[in-house]
């Protein structure tokens, strides 16, 4: 990577820098491995850490770090995020909100990259794009090993930011017959099933109830920033998979219908507020009872073989961040992040910045 004679440079990747190398087949195969050593004992993670400032009124001032390390891929990342959060209601439903409050009326996110073996920082990207992909990609990776080999028709809840790499990940998975798409807002869906249809090369059907949608799905995708849950598990029936970035979207007859509920890891998310002012996301974690925490496995057990569906009629649930001992993992961002900065170095994107401007004499 470094040329003879010149100083070591770290690479400043933004959203735009991202989106020109993003390969979700990429993305899944380095996914894989992450999850792959870190059931082998050959990963590392730290869980994901919340630190939440009440402002009043349903506001928050969140900010947010998870990291880890994969050996094999040399590298180990942290993922860091300072968030304003705004909990509130529409048309019945509980939701959240993240507001760009930064000047400009921007966001903060950054993964920071680094070399195991030399320490440096090898990049410094932006993380909004490299974020969506990476739940899109692990939910992909999810269905990929506990959908039925048959699963080729897709119902998606929601169409907003998480929404779209849901579909664009699976396809790349999964040959995909029929795909129905059903949010709160009609118009939303139906742009979005006109701009993600040309993306994945398959037309996406509005549905107009979320039930109607998830009638007849192999692969049932929840992505939705809703506090209340989206779909009900009487809908469900035998064979089908259902995936979620984020528990709060399920409701308890669904865990319970599961036979097979899979999450990233067994380690507990933290949350960090004051004593008796608790956000919804970390008031209402989902603890399992023992009667279903039993068929709860990790995601890398089932990559390796030694968990998953057992046969055609078992209804499988990979469920995201929420579910008690689920949440984002620093090694998700290790290896997304890598494969990003080695596409990008390849092809000569980002700034560059002198890596001594970011390491230093003095002992730390």
């Amino acid at each position: 990577m470094v040329h003879p004679g010149r100083p070591p440079l770290t690479l400043l990747l933004t959203n735009e820098d991202v989106l020109r190398v993003l390969d979700p087949r990429a993305c899944i195969d380095a996914l894989e491995i992450a999850f792959r050593d870190l059931a082998a004992g050959e990963a590392v993670n730290r869980p994901r850490s919340h630190t939440y400032t009440p402002l009043g009124d349903g506001h928050w001032y969140l900010f947010k770090s998870m990291d880890g390390s994969v050996p094999r891929l040399g590298v180990h990342a942290i993922r860091l995020s300072s968030d304003h959060t705004y909990e509130h209601t529409v048309d019945g439903k509980r939701r959240r909100d993240k507001i760009p409050l930064a000047p400009g009326a921007r966001f903060v996110g950054l993964v920071l990259l680094f070399d195991i073996h030399t320490l440096e920082p090898l990049a410094i990207l932006q993380d909004g794009e490299l974020q969506r992909m990476r739940v899109g990609c692990t939910s992909a990776l999810a269905a990929k090993h506990l959908a039925r080999p048959d699963a080729r028709r897709v119902a998606l809840i929601g169409s907003g930011w998480q929404a779209e790499t849901q579909l664009v990940a699976l396809a790349s998975v999964r040959e995909l017959d029929a795909v129905r798409v059903f949010s709160r807002r009609p118009e939303a869906a139906a742009a979005f099933a006109e701009r993600v249809s040309r993306r994945i090369g398959r037309p996406i059907e509005v549905a107009p109830t979320a039930r109607e949608a998830v009638d007849g799905a192999d692969i049932v995708a929840c992505a939705t920033n809703s506090n209340d849950p989206v779909i009900d598990g009487s809908w469900l029936a035998a064979g089908q998979h259902v995936g979620s970035v984020q528990s709060h979207e399920l409701d308890m007859p669904t865990i319970e219908r599961a036979d097979v509920i899979v999450v990233r890891s067994a380690d507990p998310a933290t949350f960090h507020h004051p004593p008796g002012n608790a956000p919804v996301e970390a008031a209402e974690v989902k603890h399992l009872a023992p009667r279903l925490a039993s068929k709860t496995v990790e995601l890398g057990d089932v990559v390796r073989g030694r968990a998953g569906r057992r046969g055609p009629s078992d209804v499988t649930l990979f469920t995201g961040g929420g579910l008690g001992a689920s949440s984002g993992l620093g090694i998700q961002f290790a290896a997304v992040a890598d494969t990003i900065y080695r596409a990008a170095r390849e092809r000569h994107l980002g700034r560059e910045i002198p890596t001594d401007q970011l390491t230093e004499t003095a002992k730390p």
